[in-house]
């Protein structure tokens, strides 16, 4: 029975640490010193921590035909019945439900097991009591178990009513996923911050160039992740984005600040980001200066088509599709950032060489202090000249304004 820690008890005045039932062990001034007196409670008895809990909780008497099943499995166990596939902590959560005790976490556990197990049911050994190979290794998992395998529907009831009492007390208190017979199985432990999804957009053509529209994400269409967070479908619902763009604008930036030479410095500004029926809808502002021209450049001639945004997972929901693989609905997330990526990615090769050119560059203190005026003030610069435009033509041509440095940072920023 795992042992927690709250400030909620009135026999404490400051923090307690009690049993799964609500019994205190012991009063503390500080919450380290519970914290202390649970980990050390939980190491000696081999046993998880519970951690922190709240003032809602399940009601978990364990019913009288529950302890008997529990206490009818030990017997027939001590009898030599069940074989050699019982585990003991099986046995000792056996021990726990035939004294009345049990664990929000073994109810849930409980619920899926007697689920997946009823089929074992169908065997006579398991579920007729006169019969020959009375009882099979099947009936004494489920009586330790607390399931009596002669009439299993009460015990299998009071689980999945508890479960989804637990589940639902959970997901209101973190945000958590409720757990159920088809996500019981599947992974709960992909990760939700600091996460980037792309989608392809073609960017409206404006009078000046500067306004980028398009969407950085879109609603209800899944994309199979395949990656370090694991393997499984996502789609992102409607109303993920509504409370975040209500507490705060996200960055524009390019490549999620990564690029080597603008680096996290924004491109922009947003200037109208909200939801409609096909996503998320973005419209930015880009800042007029040569260093950000070169991806303005890119985006009108179509070489960059990606948008991404970074975030991370407030709320989301699992199941599992037809195909058995897990599936992910994100309903709420928290937006850092979005703006536009080249997409696809660098090639590993593109990206050494560009980056060795930018980081020479910016050795020189000249081009840096030019950078650093540059991003402070901005530029109204007109487009140079290049060396090949030049010499393909007798007329005479425009004088640049653009100095030295401007034009190097320029040759090294743009898209090779």
């Amino acid at each position: 029975m795992p042992y927690y820690i709250t400030d909620q008890a009135d026999e404490c005045a400051g923090w307690a640490v009690t049993k799964e039932n609500g019994d205190i062990v012991g009063c503390h001034e500080t919450k380290a010193d519970a914290i202390d007196q649970m980990v050390a409670l939980s190491i000696a008895e081999d046993i998880e921590p519970g951690g922190e809990r709240s003032t809602r909780q399940v009601e978990l008497d364990v019913p009288q035909y529950i302890r008997d099943a529990a206490a009818r499995g030990l017997e027939l166990r001590n009898e030599g019945y069940g074989g050699d596939g019982l585990v003991e902590r099986t046995i000792r959560e056996a021990r726990q439900m035939a004294a009345g005790e049990i664990s929000e976490d073994k109810v849930i556990r409980a619920n899926a097991w007697g689920a997946r197990h009823a089929v074992d049911l169908d065997a006579p050994k398991n579920s007729d009591s006169d019969n020959d190979d009375w009882p099979g290794a099947g009936a004494v998992a489920h009586y330790l178990w607390g399931i009596n395998p002669l009439n299993p529907e009460p015990a299998r009831d009071w689980f999945a009513r508890k479960a989804e009492q637990i589940q639902a007390e959970r997901s209101l208190e973190t945000g958590e996923t409720p757990m159920t017979e088809d996500t019981e199985d599947i992974r709960f432990d992909a990760p939700k911050d600091n996460l980037v999804r792309h989608v392809e957009f073609r960017a409206d053509p404006s009078g000046d160039g500067l306004t980028l529209e398009g969407y950085a994400a879109v609603f209800n269409e899944y994309t199979e992740i395949d990656s370090w967070e694991g393997t499984f479908k996502e789609r992102i619902a409607p109303g993920a984005f509504k409370k975040t763009l209500s507490e705060r604008t996200p960055i524009l930036q390019f490549d999620h600040g990564t690029h080597p030479l603008i680096g996290s410095l924004p491109l922009g500004v947003f200037t109208s980001i909200k939801e409609d029926e096909h996503g998320l809808r973005v419209k930015a502002r880009l800042s007029d200066n040569w260093l950000v021209e070169p991806i303005r450049d890119a985006i009108r001639d179509g070489a960059i088509t990606g948008m991404s945004f970074r975030f991370r997972v407030i709320r989301d929901q699992w199941s599992k599709g037809r195909d058995k693989m897990a599936e992910r609905t994100i309903n709420e997330v928290a937006l850092y950032e979005a703006g536009p990526v080249v997409f696809p990615a660098y090639e590993q090769t593109t990206v050494g060489v560009r980056s060795r050119e930018i980081l020479t560059a910016l050795n020189d203190p000249n081009l840096r202090a030019e950078l650093a005026r540059c991003l402070l003030i901005g530029t109204d610069l007109e487009p140079a000249a290049t060396e090949t435009e030049t010499a393909n033509t007798d007329e005479p041509q425009p004088h640049s304004t653009r100095t030295q440095n401007q034009r190097r940072a320029l040759t090294a920023l743009r898209t090779q």
